[in-house]
Order: C-alpha cells, then sequence, then structure tokens
C-alpha cells in the first residue's frame, strides 16, 4: 500500500485482504477513508460476532487505520493477532517478544517424579 498526494493506492492482494478483514464495499481512496472503512469492519464484526469472536476481529480492524504521525498499519499483523486469540488484549512489543519465546504447550501426559 501506498500514498503519495494523499491519494492511497493497493495492490490487487491487498485489496482482496483488506475487503476480506474489513467487508469493505470500495477500495479506499485516502487514509480517511482506509480508516473509516476500517471503523466500519470492527463495528461489523462485533455486530456479527464474527467466527463467535466478533471482539477479535473487530480489534485487528481497528489496529491496521493509520497512526497518529500517518504511519501505516496494514496488512495487519498476523503475529500480534495471534497474542489477541490467546490473551484478549493487544501486545506491546515486550509482551509480543515473550508470547512468541514461550515453549508451545503440548497436549498429553506429563511424567512427574
Amino acid at each position: 500500500m501506498m500514498v503519495f498526494n494523499g491519494t492511497l493506492s493497493m495492490s490487487a492482494d491487498e485489496w482482496a485482504d483488506f475487503q476480506r478483514l474489513t467487508n469493505a464495499p470500495w477500495k479506499p481512496r485516502t487514509p480517511e477513508e482506509f480508516n473509516a472503512m476500517c471503523d466500519l469492519g470492527a463495528a461489523r464484526h462485533k455486530a456479527d460476532n464474527t467466527d463467535g469472536a466478533g471482539w477479535i476481529h473487530a480489534m485487528g480492524c481497528s489496529e491496521m487505520k493509520f497512526g497518529p504521525e500517518g504511519e501505516m498499519n496494514f496488512p495487519a499483523d498476523a503475529r500480534r493477532l495471534a497474542y489477541v486469540k490467546v490473551h484478549g488484549t493487544w501486545p506491546s512489543d515486550e509482551e509480543l517478544r515473550e508470547f512468541e519465546g514461550a515453549p508451545i504447550a503440548q497436549p498429553g501426559l506429563k511424567a512427574v517424579d
């Protein structure tokens, strides 16, 4: 995704991902439209309770919006969304590092001395 002179452009793959995540009816033309579509996508996920966890999808939509200094946050960070699915909050950088470094719990029985 690029912004040049206030006009936003996306590749076909980026548009497909954005539309899938937000249910956007058209390609956003400006950062303001992009943010508005993220807000609408978040509201829809909450209302529909998408996949039984609409709040997770809503949080992902909200976090894709442009930052206060114009920084781009799309495409969505799949690593941070994985953290949200487990913990229910958006992680700080340190929390994400700890989460990714944590050993994966293995199902089954464990011998104890």
